[in-house]
């Protein structure tokens, strides 16, 4: 039975497309089976001839019905098996939907999305006018964007970085991309060799490792100590080396490379011929001192791939990062994506640019520092007063740390109780290659996405959670 409602926002023929498909589709109507004429579908329904037309011609060209000359229209055969799959597919998504809604989560201590509150809201919407106004001047509202990125962003951008982070390069060396990810696409691309080992940090980032894994290079692991990776354990003989590193925040353990490591780390690349991967992901977020200088601003013999991301002071929803490369990578890139356009929309890459240009960012830079530092010293204060079965590992960075348990138990057992009270706390597990070496109590939590009045009431949630833990 077909309803039509004539008050709905929906075409009317579109209504009975719908009705008349979903009762192909779930076997109401059979194979062979010779629909209402349209006059007399038309005549039932109240409405115009050419609205039951309209619908039954969508049906025909969908493969649903066949024309009949004579007889009308006649229901095609439709695979069980595909409506069936259908069906299957929905309910395992609905189960799963509900056994996510039965552990509520009240409180998310992730360090991969921030609180909304953080979005410099008014900054990004005058800037974002200011910008429609130069794009249109400059003729560029409708034209395809250089590979690299436009100059207007890379030129401030780099204008900055020199002054902040002491990076030594040209506007030519930089590309902007749509982040850490891609720009670790771009470099695979660049460096392609079936010999080239990928040397990472353990513990280390996943997601970058991923990157690495699916363009089918070979990965070697290499311990992290008080002072960053240990040089000592790197390769001692020749080999074509790619190496990355999170020197000034290193990712998870949260250490920072000493000077007298970064010296080696970077004698050890010259020597082996190596480039270094630097990513320098949350350098500008320190609470307690300056930003260290780069890597990247201490290498004199160009081995150095420097990346950086807007995500951590802006937010991870505009995708936008950028990388330095050094002059010999810079013309394979040139070669290699001669025929390629920048992903980022310009209108973002010319608002970040005039948030650098007017001293907005580094202004939103000072507010984070200032609300992140209130979060992390309201996280530890909580915890001192939880006893002494926890210790907080962090350096006064970045938006996370780590939370080591002195007792026996697993991180699953510490997370799932966690989430029985509301509470989603994550493993340190993925970031370790070798999973029998990381710390079996050890919990990865992220404080950008919780506001410094929340705290308090997720610390309690916690207590209650871990109680067994504690004492």
């Amino acid at each position: 039975m077909i309803y039509i409602d004539k008050k709905g926002k929906e075409p009317l023929y579109l209504q009975i497309y719908r009705q008349v498909r979903q009762e192909i589709l779930s076997g109401v109507r059979k194979e062979g089976e010779i629909l209402p004429g349209s006059r007399s579908l038309a005549s039932i329904l109240q409405v115009s001839r050419n609205t039951v037309d309209n619908a039954y011609s969508q049906l025909v060209a969908e493969g649903y019905l066949v024309p009949q000359k004579g007889i009308g229209y006649q229901v095609v055969a439709v695979p069980r098996l595909m409506v069936r799959q259908q069906k299957e597919s929905i309910q395992r998504v609905m189960k799963q939907t509900k056994s996510v809604k039965e552990q509520k989560v009240i409180y998310d201590l992730t360090n991969g999305s921030h609180s909304n509150d953080l979005f410099p809201k008014i900054l990004w919407r005058k800037a974002t006018l200011e910008c429609l106004d130069r794009l249109e001047y400059e003729g560029k509202l409708s034209t395809l964007m250089d590979k690299q990125g436009e100059w207007y962003l890379r030129s401030r951008l780099l204008s900055y970085l020199r002054r902040i982070r002491g990076i030594q390069a040209q506007e030519e060396q930089m590309i902007i991309t749509c982040g850490l990810q891609q720009s670790l696409e771009i470099v695979c691309k660049i460096m392609y060799n079936q010999d080239v080992v990928v040397i990472m940090e353990e513990p280390g980032y996943h997601k970058a490792r991923t990157v690495f894994e699916n363009n089918g290079y070979q990965i070697l692991s290499v311990p992290v100590d008080e002072n960053g990776i240990m040089v000592s354990e790197l390769p001692a003989e020749q080999g074509n080396y790619l190496l990355y590193s999170t020197p000034s925040h290193q990712f998870p353990t949260g250490v920072t490379m000493s000077i007298a490591r970064r010296m080696k780390l970077l004698s050890w690349a010259k020597e082996m011929g190596a480039y270094i991967l630097e990513d320098d992901f949350d350098s500008e977020l320190r609470y307690y001192a300056k930003p260290v200088p780069s890597l990247q601003s201490i290498d004199t013999h160009n081995h150095v791939i420097y990346l950086g991301t807007f995500s951590k002071i802006l937010s991870p929803s505009i995708r936008m990062g950028y990388m330095i490369l050094p002059e010999i990578l810079l013309e394979c890139y040139l070669e290699q994506y001669e025929n390629y356009n920048c992903m980022v929309p310009l209108l973002n890459q010319y608002v970040v640019a005039r948030l650098l240009e007017t001293g907005d960012y580094e202004r939103q830079v000072r507010r984070m520092n200032h609300i992140f530092r209130k979060r992390l010293q309201g996280f530890e204060s909580e915890f001192v007063e939880m006893g002494g079965k926890l210790k907080i590992t962090g350096n006064g960075s970045g938006q996370y740390f780590l939370l080591e348990f002195s007792s026996e138990v697993t991180q699953e057992e510490l997370i799932q109780s966690a989430l029985n009270q509301g509470v989603r706390v994550y493993p340190t597990m993925l970031f370790w290659r070798e999973k029998a070496d990381c710390p079996p109590s050890t919990l990865f939590l992220g404080f950008s996405k919780i506001k410094l009045e929340d705290i308090h009431d997720c610390i309690q949630r916690l207590k209650v959670a871990w109680e067994r833990w504690l004492i």
